[in-house]
């Protein structure tokens, strides 16, 4: 049975595929609250000097750093007042976030070169791996062939295990079949508790309704258009569970609904080994705030994580996001970040920020995808970002585009390397994954290659293989040391 029906393909022509340019926008007169950053010694004496309030607390150090709000409503005046206070480290609105859909962006429409991708996946099959059944098109993929990573888990047995991936983002998904062994609980910013579900934004009956979908997924498959973002591959229960009302529904109210749960799903396949941290910092209609993300990144390297992974930019820098982006740093972790899908050489934020790397978008075809920035000031590695398959709320499997997605990968990646060099820095991160693929026009160190990458760091023959899986067990691997890699 082919996976696309014609019917289908002829509605998904329509749809515009891509996720995720996460562009901050800043209402002028909308901004009341701020992110003041100031050492606990002087923070009471600012705050009642300036008439601020504290709304929360988003970090606690030698610097602290809280969300205020000013009771001037001249958000001009009360900005300079408080910027020249030589106590204050730090001062600035608190922009507002939008994960938008692809409407006053450049980015890829589903046309006929769009759908022969999806024209040309496997036909699905169920398949183990690492201790559960998925269809065959997951672990089988384009992506993951274009990267070789049967070929490096073959030869090293590298899994991502022992590191952990925080992933700041919409939340996650953490029941679904194929995720749920590597789900830590994770923390919502947007309620201020523990936990990172993105089933907490949903109508109740709305989530029930999408829950039942986790019957049988690798039964014959078929695409239903769900959102400006996605394509979910589902079963035949599920397709006539999730009608053209329900998809409705998602589309006008919860638009980014899975994003995370889809970034979740590639750091998987890449590191099935590694935990998962997801950091619930954008709502499932795509909205988020500055503090929300600043203060997940300040959680995220405080409780462990390993590697930040980040499908978002904005094309403004802000001294809270670079403050927060440089103490994650300063604790030894990886940060991986989209480069954006306006198809420019342009600077985006914080995958442009010194010590992040930057990850544009490749086609199957392996060249730059249209819709990816690109340049040596915003991209330092490429990997896939055009229909690949990975995991949806429910149980079900999405096909999504964008540098949203090439990201994820390459957060994997992080992971198999630190499994191998534990003591590794960023730095050294950035030097293992150097071996990798020039991609024309493209800038930075190109396509990534884990079979050269890793093969290489671990000392074994980087011959060429052919070797392909869709299963596998959990390896170690080796330890050792590496030189820092700088940005080329």
């Amino acid at each position: 049975m082919t996976l696309f029906g014609t019917s289908t393909m002829r509605m998904l022509r329509i749809l515009l595929i891509a996720i995720v340019l996460v562009a901050l926008t800043v209402p002028v007169a909308a901004q009341r609250t701020y992110i003041l950053s100031v050492s606990p010694a002087n923070v009471n004496s600012v705050v009642s000097s300036h008439g601020l309030t504290i709304i929360k607390e988003l970090h606690d150090g030698t610097t602290c750093v809280y969300l205020v709000s000013a009771a001037d409503p001249s958000s001009t005046e009360v900005e300079t007042e408080v910027e020249n206070d030589l106590k204050v480290a730090g001062f600035e609105p608190n922009q507002t976030a939008k994960l938008p859909e692809l409407s006053g962006l450049t980015g890829p429409v589903l046309n006929q070169s769009t759908a022969t991708i999806l024209d040309s996946l496997p036909g699905s099959t169920p398949v183990n791996f690492f201790g559960t059944v998925v269809p065959s098109n997951y672990t089988e993929q384009t992506a993951a062939s274009i990267i070789r990573l049967d070929d490096a888990r073959s030869a090293t047995s590298l899994t991502g295990a022992g590191k952990i991936v925080a992933i700041i983002d919409t939340g996650a998904d953490q029941s679904h079949p194929v995720l749920a062994s590597a789900m830590l609980p994770g923390f919502d910013f947007t309620r201020n508790l523990s936990g990172g579900s993105e089933w907490a934004d949903l109508d109740p009956a709305l989530a029930a309704k999408l829950q039942q979908s986790t019957a049988t997924i690798l039964d014959g498959q078929s695409v239903q258009p769900l959102s400006a973002s996605t394509a979910l591959i589902l079963d035949q229960s599920t397709a006539t569970i999730l009608d053209q009302s329900t998809a409705t529904i998602l589309d006008s109210n919860y638009p980014e609904f899975g994003h995370g749960t889809m970034v979740s799903g590639i750091v998987h396949l890449v590191a099935p080994n590694a935990l998962i941290m997801p950091l619930k910092a954008f709502s499932a209609d795509g909205t988020s705030d500055l503090s929300n993300i600043v203060t997940a990144i300040y959680y995220a390297a405080d409780n462990g994580a390993n590697v930040i992974s980040m499908s978002f930019s904005t094309p403004q820098t802000s001294p809270s996001l670079q403050a927060a982006i440089q103490y994650a740093l300063n604790k030894n972790v990886t940060l991986i970040a989209a480069s954006g899908n306006d198809g420019l050489q342009t600077l985006v934020y914080p995958a442009s920020y010194g010590g992040v790397e930057g990850i544009a978008s490749t086609s199957n075809t392996d060249l730059r995808s249209t819709f990816s920035n690109f340049g040596s000031g915003v991209t330092l590695f490429a990997a896939p970002g055009e229909g690949v398959i990975t995991t949806f709320p429910g149980g079900g499997f999405a096909a999504g585009w964008g540098t949203s997605f090439s990201a994820p990968i390459v957060a994997g990646s992080a992971a198999l390397v630190l499994q191998a060099r534990s003591t590794a820095r960023p730095g050294d991160v950035t030097n293992a994954l150097s071996k990798a693929k020039q991609i024309n026009g493209l800038g930075g160190y190109g396509r990534i290659d884990l079979y050269q990458s890793l093969t290489n760091l671990v000392g074994v023959s980087s011959s060429t293989s052919t070797t392909t899986s869709g299963s596998g067990t959990s390896g170690s691997g080796t330890s050792g040391s590496t030189s820092g890699g700088s940005k080329p």
